[in-house]
């Protein structure tokens, strides 16, 4: 809809609408949808021991006496991390998958294999572009769900945790787990779209 109708008519620029289509769509689904991802992170990031017994109750239980005693809107605390991960991704997807699959399409070609080589590879560009985001959004969530659960003190800032990261482990430490995104999100991105 953004696509195809409302952003047309606001942009005087066609190869740039996919990305702004894009970018707009993932503001709004990744906004509202932050409180499932803190939900996911806290499944992901806390390891199982008697006293945590890492199941969906018991972390929903958790996100509840988070809520009661932060409020409501500290469910959105990772919504900025997951923001500059998931709009520039969109962005960069979108507007390398139209520009492609146009390109591949003026050479004659067409049908799925085009929408699907050209959703792998602009998925997989977006992925590596991003991927810093994706580590500093992980590292975030879970200092954030430690903090308010009692755990650690430390700052959670993304400045912060992006220069503890840095100065720790090292600038590649910003890139752990590139490769499994990228073998998750290259048949994703050309499944999905083809």
């Amino acid at each position: 809809q953004l696509l195809r109708t409302w952003l047309p008519p606001l942009i005087p620029w066609p190869s740039v609408t996919p990305m702004f289509a894009g970018i707009i769509a993932r503001t709004f689904i990744s906004t509202v949808a932050s409180p499932l991802e803190l939900i996911r992170t806290n499944l992901q990031s806390t390891p199982i021991s008697p006293d945590t017994p890492h199941t969906l109750r018991s972390v929903l239980a958790d996100v509840r006496g988070i809520a009661r005693q932060h409020g409501l809107l500290s469910l959105w605390r990772g919504v900025g991390p997951t923001l500059w991960r998931d709009v520039p991704f969109s962005g960069i997807y979108w507007f390398g998958y139209e520009k492609m699959k146009r390109s591949i399409e003026a050479r004659g070609h067409d049908g799925a294999h085009v929408a699907f080589a050209s959703g792998a590879i602009s998925g997989t560009t977006a992925a590596v572009v991003v991927s810093p985001f994706d580590t500093l959004k992980t590292r975030r969530q879970s200092l954030v769900m430690s903090s308010m659960a009692g755990g650690s003190s430390t700052s959670t800032s993304l400045v912060s945790v992006c220069r503890d990261i840095i100065r720790n482990e090292g600038v590649g430490a910003l890139y752990a787990g590139l490769t499994p995104r990228i073998v998750k999100i290259a048949p994703a991105c050309g499944i999905m779209i083809s």
